[in-house]
């Protein structure tokens, strides 16, 4: 999908607030009303704007224990990449999984109440687990900054 400089400049004020009525966004794109609300409904349809969430503060909820853990499996059979995906997509506890190169195969952004929450996460996900080979994690000490806002530039000449 080809995005101009009015999409460019709703993405880039969604992702900083995405409870903007159509009339608040319509005056700092510049559009009317009725426009910027069809070129988000399109956006949407596209695929581009693919949630609409709440970020909550962690530790506001009781959860403590931040961590990012390299995981190496024991194959790198289709089915097993499939299986881990699927167990990482329905454990609550991962916040991001990314399927990356080099000596591990995973990288898993993890959120927990506490270390005895942690531990039974990585003995029930990863210890456990026969399609794990090993694993390293680091604990997060404090979040200096987190986001999941994707940096957009307005079309040049060549590409609008």
């Amino acid at each position: 999908m080809q995005l101009d400089a009015y999409d460019i400049r709703i993405l880039t004020e969604l992702q900083r607030d995405n409870r903007l009525t159509s009339a608040s966004l319509s005056e700092v794109v510049h559009l009317s009303p009725a426009a910027c609300l069809r070129r988000v409904d399109r956006l949407r349809r596209a695929g581009v704007i693919i949630a609409d969430v709440s970020v909550v503060a962690p530790e506001k909820v009781g959860v403590t224990l931040q961590a990012v853990v390299r995981v190496a499996l024991e194959t790198k059979h289709a089915e097993d990449l499939s299986a881990f995906e699927g167990a990482a997509r329905a454990a609550p506890e991962v916040q991001q999984c990314w399927h990356v190169s080099g000596g591990f195969d995973y990288v898993l952004v993890l959120s927990c109440r506490d270390m005895a929450d942690y531990d039974a996460f990585l003995r029930r996900f990863l210890t456990d687990n026969p399609l794990v080979r090993n694993y390293d994690a680091c604990i997060a000490l404090r979040r200096v900054k987190t986001g999941s806002t994707v940096p957009l530039q307005q079309p040049t000449a060549e590409t609008a």
